[in-house]
């Protein structure tokens, strides 16, 4: 895969899922991370952040007060699972006919507000600078 396509497939995948899907629009959202077949089916799993049902679960929602859910397309599922029962806001673009979002920015409460943990710039940053310009490249000289 040449360089151009490598940084260019992960924002196309993104904007393709946004014009697939319905009406879009930009929002943000607050609620707790919890595993999808739990919210499917009306209550809260993990039991706790060490809960062996966190291996089993497929993916994590946003889920707000009132039990509905959004899922979070492409925040990596390490990050979810990092902040699992946790209260947490997700900014991005919404489409409403699939309950998805397309996060720009994921943070989490602490103490003092919110804390941004995640950002797809920072995360396309991080894959350019392993990927392009880093631990991959290899320049045909041995050390």
């Amino acid at each position: 895969m040449t360089r151009a396509l490598r940084t260019a497939v992960p924002p196309l995948i993104g904007l393709l899922g946004v014009l697939a899907g319905g009406v879009a629009q930009a929002e943000t959202i607050t609620g707790k991370i919890n595993g999808h077949g739990c919210a499917h089916g009306g209550h809260t799993c993990p039991a706790n952040k060490l809960d062996p049902h966190l291996a089993f679960e497929p993916t994590f929602v946003l889920q707000q007060p009132d039990g509905e859910y959004f899922f979070l397309s492409n925040l990596p599922r390490d990050v979810k699972v990092r902040h699992v029962l946790e209260e947490a806001r997700a900014t991005g673009t919404v489409d409403d006919k699939y309950n998805t979002m397309v996060v720009d920015a994921f943070m989490v409460k602490t103490a003092d507000g919110f804390e941004t943990v995640w950002t797809q710039q920072a995360h396309e940053d991080m894959h350019e600078y392993v990927y392009e310009d880093g631990w991959f490249q290899f320049s045909g000289e041995v050390q």
